[in-house]
């Protein structure tokens, strides 16, 4: 072999091992920054996960307050707080359960819900608040009023009541006034908001938002309506207040049959359904 083509052949190895480098070079670049750029996606999935679940973990946890909407907060309410359960076993249909929280977003209650046939439940004497509760458990978004609550305020929540659909009823609380001056108050069961003033608004985002709430990912601090999606109870009020059985269940039928037929949903304790709220003699106090 000459002397120029040994250095020709010397050429084209260097060129070849160049070529080799280069290639190795273009590949690591390639793979390595295709490996840095899954490497960094990984990690910002792991990090948002974490956030996320720090996030739920946080919103699940007792005293938490999510902030009130618009609507809740031109109405005075403040932010919804998860309140810590507070039982939910049955007592005896004449036994009294004191709420230590006014009103009672859980607890102890009544065997029997009260009827979801009424969206609005007048002042009844004697209103057995225990079944309200139970009412709570099955998944139901209670408007609580206390005796301070002004005449117009009553009379529009009477009207929201009507707006705010099946999985909501009004419940007057008359064993003590609200804190804060602030009268109305709505609760799902272990959330509570409270509020100045009635906003039809307000009342059907907690709705939409905290009635029949799923099951799924309950099991937090405090259980999430463990009856989620149950009816409300019989028509028959004769166990909420003083009266006979019989005859209250006998004038309830009859008056859920007008109704029925009206396509309407009365007041408990208002003109079209006092049988049903309240025997013979007894008064019903209506705002």
């Amino acid at each position: 072999m000459g002397k120029k083509s040994a250095e020709r052949n010397a050429r084209l190895d260097t060129l070849r091992r160049e070529q080799r480098r280069q290639e190795r070079r273009r590949s690591f670049l390639i793979y390595g920054t295709g490996g840095l750029v899954a490497v960094a996606v990984l990690a910002g999935i792991i990090v948002y996960a974490l956030v996320a679940n720090q996030a739920k973990d946080e919103s699940h946890s007792v005293g938490h307050v999510t902030a009130a909407s618009a609507a809740a907060t031109a109405a005075g309410c403040t932010g919804v707080v998860n309140d810590a359960s507070r039982g939910n076993t049955h007592v005896a249909a004449d036994q009294t359960v004191n709420y230590d929280l006014a009103p009672p977003s859980s607890g102890n209650h009544d065997a029997s819900p009260l009827p979801d046939a009424y969206r609005f439940y007048e002042r009844i004497p004697n209103l057995r608040i225990e079944r309200a509760v139970h009412n709570l458990e099955h998944g139901f978004v209670i408007g609580w009023y206390d005796p301070k609550l002004p005449d117009d305020q009553v009379t529009a929540l009477r009207t929201a009541a009507d707006a705010a659909g099946s999985r909501f009823i009004a419940v007057p609380w008359a064993r003590s006034e609200f804190a804060d001056n602030r009268h109305f108050v709505l609760t799902a069961w272990d959330r509570t908001q409270r509020c100045a003033t009635v906003s039809e608004s307000a009342i059907k985002e907690f709705v939409k938002t905290y009635a029949n709430p799923s099951l799924a990912g309950a099991a937090w601090a405090s259980p999430t309506a463990p009856e989620s999606g149950a009816l409300g109870g019989p028509l028959n009020l004769s166990p909420t207040i003083a009266g006979t059985a019989q005859a209250d269940s006998a004038q309830a039928d009859s008056a859920q049959a007008d109704n029925t037929q009206a396509g309407t949903a009365p007041s408990a304790g208002s003109d079209t359904s006092t049988a049903t709220s309240a025997p013979a003699g007894a008064a019903t106090s209506t705002p």
